[in-house]
């Protein structure tokens, strides 16, 4: 029987065509993969993917816990959409987020779930009623402590999109200097990672000029990095003469500069299930732009062009519409937000809440379709799904919602459990979340949001 050689899942096709050399990468073949289907031949393991599903304005405290622990856990009403996807679903129920209760809550439970910490105040700040306008992170977002991780050459370090407007346009101007109101993806205090609302827009950032399949970087591309190069190193000279918060800001550009000139002279080397989509367009339904949005973030984690990813479903607070669901300003207050606190949990508002999970579970789902090294892509994805607050109607932050898909190549439970934490910390989730994906990370947050503390009961 003819023995078949290992190969290197940076195999190229070469040849000559017109006196230049081309190069085409190979999809992910068994030949790539070691005896067992589950790592590369030479080693080392099929990408990790991480990313953070958000929804605005929280769940109905009361609905949200199923009622039994453990693997065979039912969805309540509200968690129905789950039904689908749910032997990929770990849910953890019961953990406090313990805000300060100074600032807006919407904002203070944003940063508190997804930076571990209270919020930063602007100095310009001068006691007016519109403190959220002036808030921000005090340390990076979880998804780009992820992206230092997982990274690695992708041309896009971190993807960020979102479905509906964003909280206020005009946030991180200098009128209004904070970013958490409207973002949920922070390198740093008051510089946020800007989402893209277009399907049409994404596409063209991950597909415009197709996939480059291995190819060597053009002349061109190369030229332009060189460039890039130049400037970074001018840039870097002037650190010295700076002030801390100058410098931060600098260092920030900095890296969207290398990020550029990864883009510029990454050669990708495809999954399996890579393939080129057709543009989306711009869908008027939020559910099908989030349906178009989700496959485009997940062809662009088969074709290793981003690992990392956030999808701000909706701004904290949810000061939007869902008119999917007939939630529309006309009767209904200004957006859900105001209609909630009107009319506390009536029929409309479970069915929104329930909406918000049947919008998760369709990218959960999308992640599942796709297969990779003998599973599927969500096998190796960890996707945390959370809120900014647990209730809206009262700002509550008891039994914080908190949803982990996927099974981050084996490190989360499966079939995923209900985990029941009474008075637990939320902040332990992310914890989690990162420890699954192998990040060197030994304790996240900061002040009463700090622990060294995964869940165990959704590790594997």
């Amino acid at each position: 029987m003819r023995k078949i050689r290992p190969l290197s899942r940076r195999t190229v096709l070469r040849g000559i065509v017109g006196g230049s050399t081309v190069g085409l990468a190979l999809p992910l073949l068994e030949a790539m993969l070691d005896a067992h289907g589950e790592a590369l031949a030479g080693g080392e393991p099929v990408p990790l993917r991480f990313g953070v599903w958000f929804w605005g304005n929280g769940t109905h405290p009361g609905q949200w816990a199923p009622a039994t622990t453990g693997p065979d856990w039912q969805p309540s009403a509200i968690l129905a959409g789950l039904a689908p996807v749910k032997d990929y679903i770990n849910l953890v129920s019961g953990t406090q987020l313990p805000v300060p209760g100074a600032n807006n809550p919407h904002v203070e439970g944003a940063i508190g779930i997804l930076a571990g910490g209270n919020p930063l105040l602007h100095e310009s700040y001068n006691g007016q009623g519109d403190d959220w306008n002036f808030l921000t992170v005090p340390t990076p977002s979880v998804d780009e402590v992820a992206a230092d991780h997982l990274a690695g050459t992708a041309p896009f370090r971190n993807l960020t999109a979102a479905v509906t407007p964003v909280h206020t346009s005009d946030a991180g101007s200098s009128n209004h200097p904070g970013t958490a109101i409207s973002y949920i993806s922070h390198p740093a205090p008051y510089i946020f990672n800007p989402p893209i609302l277009d399907p049409s827009e994404l596409f063209a950032a991950l597909f415009g000029n197709g996939i480059p399949m291995g190819e060597p970087p053009s002349a061109q591309s190369l030229a332009r990095a060189a460039v890039l190069d130049a400037i970074a190193q001018d840039a870097t000279a002037l650190d010295a003469r700076l002030g801390a918060s100058d410098r931060q800001r600098v260092e920030q550009h900095l890296d969207g500069i290398h990020d550029l000139q990864n883009r510029l002279t990454a050669i990708v080397t495809p999954g399996e299930s890579c393939a080129m989509l057709a543009d989306p367009g711009n869908p008027t339904s939020e559910r099908e732009r989030a349906r178009v949005m989700g496959e485009l973030i997940a062809m662009a984690f088969a074709c290793d062009l981003s690992r990392v990813m956030t999808l701000e479903f909706s701004s904290p607070a949810s000061h939007v519409d869902y008119p999917d669901v007939g939630v529309a300003s006309s009767g209904l207050g200004t957006s859900f937000h105001e209609y909630e606190h009107q009319n506390a949990y009536d029929p409309t508002v479970l069915t929104v809440l329930g909406y918000f999970m049947e919008v998760f579970a369709d990218f959960v789902a999308t992640l599942q379709t796709l297969p990779e090294a003998g599973g599927t892509l969500l096998d190796n994805s960890c996707i945390l799904g959370t809120s900014d607050v647990s209730g809206g109607w009262d700002h509550a932050f008891n039994d914080f919602p908190l949803l982990v898909a996927g099974r981050a190549g084996g490190a989360l439970a499966y079939p995923g459990v209900h985990a029941a934490l009474p008075g637990s910390l939320a902040s332990r989730v992310p914890l989690t979340c990162l420890r699954a994906i192998g990040a060197p990370v030994a304790t996240w947050g900061s002040a009463q949001f700090a622990t060294s503390e995964p869940i165990t009961e959704i590790l594997a």
